[in-house]
């Protein structure tokens, strides 16, 4: 691992260790989305989101939930993706300023813990100065889920892409490089300041808690 990966890691660890954990419930149940839930469907279920906060998926074997607490004011909100085009599929749910990554199991949403033990949180804020958004890229070895950081550079802009390798529920930091912006308004910028996977984005294919 280079040593801006391991400072990386270490900086995710930090960030994981000051913020709330989300409670899963380790069963699949019968009980259905709560009434006024706002979802979406995905390829083989569909994702919905509670007006109190409660996340869920309901699939042909049953309903997985997640509750994830924080201080945000800003409503939750929660998409579905297959980062590594494998068939493996995971849950992304996002308070604003920091996103919380499961995988999804059948019914069941299992959180997704780092190296270190730990739930494993992105940085949307760059609130602890490690990343500002959510993507997938292939930067050399098939396409993974990457952390995103878009920092003004005096001339523009320069985005960090940081790979995250997903093996079930452990997600280990990969390889990094750097791609240059012109400005907030150059796409590459623009991304880097999102929550997106390949042609899906939390805006147009997630779900917003009512």
């Amino acid at each position: 691992m280079t040593r801006l990966a391991l400072a990386l890691a270490v900086a995710l660890a930090i960030a994981v260790m000051n913020a709330p954990a989300a409670q899963a419930d380790p069963f699949c149940t019968e009980d259905g989305p709560p009434p006024g839930s706002a979802s979406k469907p995905f390829d083989g279920g569909a994702l919905w989101i509670s007006p109190d906060g409660l996340i869920g998926v309901t699939t042909a074997v049953g309903n997985g939930r997640v509750r994830v607490t924080g201080a945000s004011p800003m409503p939750l909100q929660a998409m579905v993706i297959d980062a590594q085009a494998d068939g493996q599929r995971q849950l992304i749910v996002s308070t604003g300023r920091v996103a919380h990554l499961f995988a999804l199991v059948g019914c069941k949403i299992d959180t997704v813990y780092d190296t270190q033990g730990q739930p494993f949180l992105f940085d949307l804020e760059n609130l602890r100065g490690n990343g500002t958004g959510i993507g997938c890229s292939d930067l050399g070895d098939g396409r993974h889920l990457v952390g995103l950081q878009a920092l003004p550079d005096g001339n523009g802009y320069t985005v960090r892409r940081t790979e995250i390798d997903l093996g079930g529920s452990t997600a280990t930091i990969g390889r990094s490089d750097t791609v240059a912006g012109t400005s907030t308004a150059d796409p590459v910028v623009t991304s880097a300041m999102t929550i997106s996977c390949g042609e899906q984005t939390m805006t147009q294919d997630g779900v917003q808690q009512p």
